[in-house]
């Protein structure tokens, strides 16, 4: 089991991957430990979201790509 993520930490421009196995970026960080937003960078389950950007859930990102 990996450490737990503290996404309030996470800069603008950090590349994330999420539980889907999906690559974003985060575009704004509220630091509210629960939401940031993110531009999809890849996809491979839905290559249609690729480039547009949502809200993600803290508990969704499983990883941090340095």
């Amino acid at each position: 089991m990996s450490d737990p993520i503290n996404i309030r930490d996470l800069a603008v421009g950090t590349r994330v991957i999420l539980n889907t196995g999906a690559e974003a970026e985060i575009v704004a960080n509220p630091k509210d430990g629960v939401w940031l937003f993110a531009r999809y960078l890849s996809s491979a389950d839905d290559p249609a979201i690729v480039g547009t950007e949502e809200m993600v859930f803290a508990q969704d990102v499983v990883e941090i790509r340095r």
